[in-house]
């Protein structure tokens, strides 16, 4: 048996291959395009041999791996773009300092999220925080709409029951508002894609997390931070730079309008009726 595998996904590039002779596994890797690594490993008999090399080639595909014919060409990575790659980059420091994606939704912690995440940052350089702070104000204006402002109206705000409806204050302050989108993006990649495109994604089953603490203001320091656990300069110095360089961005609103005017009140029971159900009997407890 011989089977080859690529994994061309996002960042990577490395090739995967894996031959089975007796009782003798061979397994070769690395980058695409060169000679790479090699391993032998013996085993009691050719069924156990075959048995471990299937479950090996398993492991490669959910990591991304696709199998390749042995006499095929290796096809040419195609480049990504300088934001694919912060992209990249950012969602992966989000996920891969999040310590609770396999824990119960109440054990998750904040502080502690941030803090990780800050101590994963401080090991690259002053270009990869300048990449995660651009990126993390694009994301959060990405989520400066109508619909993300009703998403924290229900799940923040005041709220009344009247004749079987509930009625929400729909009042949001400024930073507030910074600070639950901040709390939306530590989420991770998945859930901002999905509550970006419907809000009601956040009662599809599929998440669960604490409604009582919607609020992640440490985020937005997370870059300055972990500069500063490595250079002895200002305080402000990546947010500083990335306002230099990029300042268009506006992740704060003061000079944008949203898509329209948030609702409230009432209304908000008509346009999101199992959202409001839900959360409102949750936060009625």
């Amino acid at each position: 048996m011989k089977r080859n595998f690529i994994n061309q996904k996002e960042l990577s590039d490395k090739f995967w291959n894996i031959e089975c002779s007796g009782n003798v596994q061979k397994i070769s890797f690395g980058k695409t395009g060169t000679k790479g690594r090699e391993t032998v490993k013996e085993y009691a008999d050719e069924k156990e041999c075959i048995l471990e090399s299937e479950k090996l080639i398993n492991q490669k595909i959910k990591k991304g791996y696709t199998e390749i014919q042995e006499n095929d060409a290796i096809p040419q990575k195609v480049e990504l773009s300088d934001n694919e790659k912060a992209d990249i980059y950012f969602w992966e420091a989000i996920e891969k300092s999040n310590k609770f994606k396999k824990a119960h939704w109440s054990d998750y912690d904040i502080e502690e999220h941030i803090e990780n995440l800050t101590d994963y940052l401080s090991k690259f350089g002053k270009e990869r925080m300048i990449l995660f702070e651009k990126t993390l104000q694009e994301k959060l204006s990405e989520l400066y709409t109508a619909e993300i402002a009703e998403l924290s109206i229900i799940l923040e705000c005041d709220f009344k029951k009247e004749n079987g409806v509930y009625v929400f204050d729909d009042y949001l302050s400024d930073d507030g508002f910074i600070y639950f989108r901040c709390w939306l993006i530590l989420k991770g990649k998945e859930f901002f894609d999905d509550i970006k495109a419907d809000i009601q994604s956040f009662v599809s089953g599929k998440y669960r997390f604490n409604v009582g603490d919607c609020w992640a203001e440490g985020l937005l320091y997370v870059a300055d931070d972990a500069y500063a656990q490595n250079y002895d300069d200002e305080e402000s110095i990546i947010k500083d730079t990335v306002y230099e360089l990029y300042p268009e961005n506006d992740y704060d609103g003061m000079d944008r309008s949203m898509n329209r005017e948030p609702k409230g009140g009432a209304d908000l029971h008509t346009i999101y009726p199992k959202l409001v159900e839900e959360i409102g009997e949750l936060r009625s407890k």
